[in-house]
């Protein structure tokens, strides 16, 4: 029991250090230090046009090109390219932040990072199955209309009443996946 109130505590103790330096630091601050601005918008190192949106009421970005965003330590770790705990020590001492005297766990945020893979993972999969799906179904319809149209069966025969009835089907189907 002591195990589950010590890690319950920690998880706390590591999410309020987080929790402090998003107050303390605007994402509009980390992003001036980080990235050159184009216009209203910030622009990716190395690219040329400007990807990453700034929204200062919510203290959040967002960036287009990678289809990715958050707070001030998770645009410190996606635009240098490491964990957040780095990240959020890399913030601190840019901005001059105290480092609080509290013991962190390296354990739990790669554990929160591996649980943010599992759910890309998952979303990637998920999306990989959609695309099946639709180009299964694009195929049967190419298949079917070739038939109707070959002129191998007469209209209004069995098989022509058959893949008439198919077609339909599969389209509707197509259109529900498609949101249409």
């Amino acid at each position: 029991m002591n195990t589950v109130k010590n890690k319950w505590k920690e998880r706390q103790r590591t999410k309020q250090d987080f929790e402090e330096i998003k107050a303390q630091i605007s994402v509009e601050a980390v992003a001036d230090y980080l990235m050159q601005k184009q216009g209203k918008n910030y622009i990716y190192p190395g690219e040329r046009t400007a990807s990453i949106k700034i929204y200062p009421e919510s203290n959040s970005f967002y960036d287009f090109g990678r289809a990715t965003g958050g707070d001030c330590v998770r645009l410190w770790s996606h635009i240098k390219g490491c964990d957040s705990w780095t990240a959020l020590n890399e913030v601190r001492k840019t901005f001059g932040l105290n480092t609080p005297d509290k013991q962190h766990s390296r354990e739990l945020i790669a554990q929160q990072q591996e649980a943010r893979k599992r759910r890309q993972e998952a979303k990637k999969q998920k999306q990989e199955r959609w695309i099946r799906q639709v180009d299964e179904l694009k195929t049967e319809v190419d298949l079917l209309s070739a038939i109707i149209s070959s002129g191998h069966c007469e209209p209004l025969s069995w098989l022509w009443c058959v893949c008439q009835n198919r077609l339909t089907t599969v389209e509707g189907k197509l259109d529900l996946l498609c949101g249409i």
